[in-house]
């Protein structure tokens, strides 16, 4: 089945190559969407996929990379099913 989520991700996330490592990790589990960094250290995604892929992407998030430490990751549903035209993408702040 498939399933959108809107994912807050807070903790030291940027500028250590997070976005870079979450963008492989859904493109690895056939996840379309997109990430974003937010002015107050915090990142935005937005995904949709298959609900196995979506739990695995989720356990994921939490191990970030190296220089990266987690400390929270928020999941809501999106009432919504979004059309990001099969793909992952970092988007810019203020972009959507």
């Amino acid at each position: 089945m498939r399933r959108c989520l809107k994912i807050l991700v807070t903790g030291k996330v940027q500028a250590v190559g997070y976005r870079k490592y979450v963008q492989a990790q859904a493109t690895q589990l056939d996840i379309e969407g997109t990430i974003q960094n937010i002015n107050d250290g915090s990142v935005n995604i937005l995904i949709c996929g298959k609900s196995t892929n979506l739990d695995e992407f989720i356990d994921v998030l939490y191990k970030g990379t190296k220089g990266s430490k987690v400390e929270n990751v928020l999941v809501e549903p999106l009432s919504q099913t979004k059309d990001f035209r099969g793909v992952f993408r970092i988007i810019g702040m203020g972009e959507e």
